[in-house]
């Protein structure tokens, strides 16, 4: 009996820390600017901070947006040409709960073609068009959860706001099925007893 209490309680604890832990938070992005830029809000519990902010243009592709290098503070990566990638990254955050991360300095540009490589940057993408189809922002938590949101609105002169429900971290998983397991051993367990 008091197995059955143990193990109950464990799968109590697993069940509570994987709803409880994860991280959440909200995306403001600016529209109708050829520099782009936006914010990113905790929402979590205390004790859950923004270590990581990963805004991704996706796959490149002809008439897609990418960025050129201008003043933005994220290292650039996902390189097309010399000075166009379409992948910012903001690391080695401590953003707190409750507290907001600001960006900008994305300069937005137009992929011509990806193949050969020919960016337009003096056409930023054409409005009406789907030029954020492949845009998503992640949002990594100090509890090892993390989440992604694809963007709602594929134009880049349209602002937007996201929210993020992070997916646990892999070990609160572990733990849920070793509580769920010990709960069925007891189960059959009492059985052959009975």
């Amino acid at each position: 009996m008091k197995l059955r209490y143990l193990v109950t309680i464990a799968a109590s604890a697993a069940i509570f820390s994987s709803t409880a832990l994860a991280g959440t938070a909200t995306i403001h992005l600016n529209g109708g600017n050829y520099i782009q830029s936006g914010s990113v809000t905790n929402t979590s519990a205390p004790g859950v901070d923004i270590v990581k902010v990963v805004y991704d243009l996706g796959t490149q592709a002809d008439g897609i947006a990418i960025w050129e290098i201008f003043g933005s503070t994220g290292t650039h990566s996902n390189f097309l040409t010399g000075s166009h990638y379409s992948t910012e990254t903001w690391d080695g955050l401590s953003v707190l709960s409750g507290n907001t991360f600001n960006f900008s300095g994305l300069d937005i540009d137009l992929i011509t073609t990806v193949a050969p490589p020919v960016v337009d940057s003096g056409t930023i993408p054409v409005p009406g068009g789907p030029s954020l189809a492949n845009a998503s922002v992640s949002v990594y938590f100090s509890d090892g959860s993390f989440g992604t949101a694809e963007l709602i609105e594929q134009n880049w002169d349209v602002s937007q706001d996201l929210a993020i429900a992070a997916v646990p971290e892999p070990e609160t998983y572990a733990m849920l099925l070793a509580g769920l397991g010990l709960l069925g051993f007891a189960a059959r367990r009492r059985q052959q007893i009975a």
